[in-house]
């Protein structure tokens, strides 16, 4: 192997790192807030809201950041990035308030903006299969956190304060910082200068897309479910139901486990395998687990089991979702992702917000949680039946199979 080829695969695990923190210093946190909120004499209502804060965070630069690679270099934005969430990481054990607290959450949530420009440097470095096995290993990211930060969060808070979840995150975003200083590549910009013109009519063309802006708003709603669950499962097991960690915990492995084997089955599909048949099976299997998990509110283990198999219909069809809106636009890909990022995390604040809001006044509880979640997947099931209609026809390469 040579040197920059060494370089190269060093460049990917230290941005793994990276990435993986930036998703885990969230879900780590989230059996703590009880005890944060706590400790600032504050309302329930901030665990959620914290939650969407981080989120909010991570749509606030995306718009700016694409048109910004392409002029002043992707390792610039990649390394500022990493920075900035260390210190917005280091900084939050030392808020005096909820208010900071929140204020410095929304700072270090701005972190996930940078991720798609490691995404994009990662594409035009390795060659096509190099590109794509690199590019799975990354997206397996947003599996493993859910997983293993509640896990990790929990054993952290059962021995020591809560702020060592962020010193720990905060030893890993060094950690990148200094790999990624050592090892990521110079590339020069592609575009001399920023042309603000031509950027505006490319956005008001990706925004204008219906067909792109429906399945964003598809794809949002979708995930609200499962993000909620991780916001709202605190309150609604440690406080609520009076439960340990451990039921904590498995009830979190077992929710979101059908997503990683959803993400297995996906692997084992022909190449051509058309996404048609991926989002409308999946949608079938979404809406009778969240059905069943609505009728069986009030027995945990069984809403517990209908919830695993929404998760792996959400798995289903999720990733070929989110690339049959991707591909509705014709305009750059940096930019549209860009503005999928933005849409996306908007949409998930927005719900997560209006689920917390609902909440407030029908009670924080597991059965009023399922209950809500009823219409919203009769929304999401009719807009994937919509979505659909006429893709069948469509030329094999717009329908092959590809995972977010």
């Amino acid at each position: 192997m040579s040197i920059q080829s060494r370089q190269l695969l060093w460049f990917f695990a230290f941005f793994l790192v990276f990435e993986l923190n930036i998703y885990l210093s969230n879900d780590m946190i989230m059996p703590a807030m009880l005890g944060i909120v706590d400790e600032f004499q504050a309302e329930a209502k901030f665990v959620p809201l914290s939650l969407s804060l981080y989120l909010l965070g991570g749509s606030s630069l995306q718009i700016f950041l694409g048109p910004l690679a392409d002029t002043i270099g992707k390792r610039k934005l990649v390394l500022t990035g990493n920075t900035l969430f260390l210190l917005a990481t280091l900084a939050v054990p030392f808020a005096n308030s909820i208010e900071q607290f929140l204020a410095l959450r929304f700072i270090q949530g701005m972190g996930c903006c940078f991720i798609f420009i490691g995404y994009a440097m990662i594409h035009e470095l390795f060659d096509d299969m190099a590109a794509v096995k690199l590019s799975s290993i990354l997206s397996s990211t947003t599996i493993l956190a859910p997983l293993a930060g509640p896990i990790l969060g929990s054993a952290i808070i059962s021995r020591l304060d809560w702020r060592y979840v962020f010193f720990l995150s905060g030893l890993l975003a060094l950690l990148s910082l200094l790999g990624l200083c050592k090892n990521m590549p110079r590339t020069a910009p592609t575009q001399p200068r920023l042309d603000g013109r031509a950027i505006v009519r490319s956005y008001i063309a990706i925004f204008s897309n219906k067909r792109f802006m429906f399945g964003m708003f598809t794809a949002g709603l979708a995930t609200v479910p499962l993000t909620a669950w991780i916001g709202f499962s605190p309150i609604f097991v440690l406080r609520e139901m009076g439960a340990s960690y451990t039921t904590y915990i498995a009830l979190q492995c077992v929710i979101l486990s059908g997503f990683v084997l959803s993400s297995i089955a996906i692997q084992r599909l022909r190449q051509d395998f058309p996404l048609v048949h991926l989002l409308r099976l999946g949608g079938l299997i979404a809406a009778a687990g969240m059905l069943g998990a609505g009728l069986g509110r009030h027995h945990v283990d069984v809403f517990a089991a209908c919830m695993f198999v929404y998760s792996i219909g959400f798995g289903l069809f999720n990733g070929a979702l989110i690339r049959s809106a991707l591909t509705a636009s014709k305009e750059s890909m940096t930019l549209t992702t860009a503005a999928m990022s933005l849409l996306y995390c908007i949409y998930l604040s927005a719900w997560l917000q209006l689920y917390n809001v609902l909440c407030q006044r029908l009670g924080y509880a597991l059965e009023t949680y399922a209950l809500l979640n009823i219409p919203v997947i009769v929304v999401i099931t009719a807009c994937l039946l919509l979505f659909t209609r006429g893709m069948a026809g469509r030329r094999e390469s717009e329908v092959r199979l590809a995972r977010h």
